[in-house]
């Protein structure tokens, strides 16, 4: 099915419901949603009709939007009953259709013949994200069963990456969602957040440059834990924007060979000079940079992440020698008394991850057969 654009389609939110999503009014939050989905506006004479306490997933929401005479079926949990969440109807014939809005328990025929094309929500959209690297059912939640809280976990945790590295995937899920809720409540900005983590990303530096470990250390945790705060916030408030994208991954992609410089110069400061330490930098520098490269050259070539194009590379994307499983590895051999050893082993770790990457490239580049996700079946 095509994806046509969708910016002239209004949306109209029936009914009101005297609750708050992420710090927000639902009607305001409701109204940010829909136009960063790409409605063209929302407005009570909107031909796109939506029960307000209706949160769907974003893919879900696309999907009708670009799907004219659309009528999305929700089978409600727990009460052996159907409700109609949205109509898309004709924009000449909205206001004949606004009244089978949240309708129960509906008679498909008539809406057949009422023009519309009735479907539950696997009958408009798959599950694969492609943004977020993962697999996911799409969603549809009341807000007249499930709490705000309830809500706003399930919204969260569809904002979340499903490839990433292991640090972020099991270590800051939850922590991650109580601060990204204190900040949307405090009405901070994603691009506030991400200028605490670049603070974080100096005095990081700073630390490891002069040889204090345990502070730049923990400097660099609360930026990595930052930086997954910041783009959950973004997509749970509805704030993105490509500048705080760039700002994000812009960040992300300089800041680790600064670190990794300053950590050198650390342990030169500190007398833990060794003969290897200087090519173990150049491993790493360079590691880094090929790295880059050899991920930049596969989606350039084939439109997708190397690391969703098999369960193998899923599985290295946890551990790979990217900046927090380097932390990590680091930080190890450090509480053991021994960053020197720390640092050796991030360049050893590169030399076996960097290779294991370019050979998937190329084993890429030599099959014969097209090359998709495994996530894209």
């Amino acid at each position: 099915m095509s994806d046509p654009q969708s910016n002239s389609t209004h949306v109209r939110l029936v009914g009101e419901l005297p609750v708050k999503l992420w710090g927000l009014p639902l009607d305001q939050w409701q109204r940010r949603t829909w136009k960063k989905l790409g409605a063209g506006s929302v407005s009570p004479n909107g031909e796109f009709c939506v029960g307000s306490d209706w949160v769907l997933s974003p893919a879900l929401a696309k999907r009708l939007l670009a799907t004219p005479g659309a009528a999305l079926v929700v089978k409600e949990e727990g009460l052996d009953q159907e409700r109609v969440a949205v109509v898309h109807a004709p924009k000449e014939a909205a206001d004949a259709h606004v009244d089978k809005v949240n309708v129960r328990n509906p008679d498909w025929e008539a809406l057949k013949k009422a023009g519309l094309s009735p479907g539950y929500m696997e009958d408009f959209v798959g599950d694969y994200d492609k943004a977020l690297r993962k697999r996911e059912a799409p969603y549809a939640l009341s807000l007249f069963q499930n709490t705000p809280a309830q809500v706003e976990r399930r919204l969260f945790k569809g904002a979340y990456k499903g490839v990433t590295d292991l640090v972020t995937k099991y270590a800051w899920p939850e922590p991650a969602l109580h601060v990204t809720r204190l900040c949307a409540n405090l009405r901070l900005t994603p691009n506030m957040v991400t200028t605490a983590s670049l603070a974080l990303v100096c005095l990081a530096f700073y630390y490891f440059w002069v040889g204090a470990w345990i502070p730049g250390i923990l400097a660099g945790w609360a930026m990595t834990f930052l930086d997954t705060v910041d783009g959950k916030l973004a997509r749970t408030t509805m704030t993105y924007s490509a500048w705080g994208n760039i700002y994000d991954h812009g960040i992300d992609l300089i800041h680790p060979p600064f670190w990794y410089w300053a950590i050198y110069t650390g342990l030169i400061a500190t007398g833990d000079a060794h003969p290897w330490l200087m090519p173990a930098l150049a491993i790493i520098l360079v590691g880094y940079v090929v790295g880059r490269v050899t991920e930049g050259i596969f989606m350039r070539v084939y439109g997708f992440h190397i690391h969703v194009w098999r369960p193998v590379d899923a599985f290295m994307r946890e551990i790979t020698a990217r900046r927090n499983p380097n932390l990590l590895l680091f930080m190890i051999l450090t509480l053991f008394g021994a960053p020197l050893w720390g640092f050796m082993l991030i360049a050893v770790w590169t030399v076996i991850c960097v290779p294991f990457h370019i050979v998937r490239l190329l084993q890429a580049v030599a099959s014969k057969t097209p090359i998709t996700s495994f996530m894209d079946a």
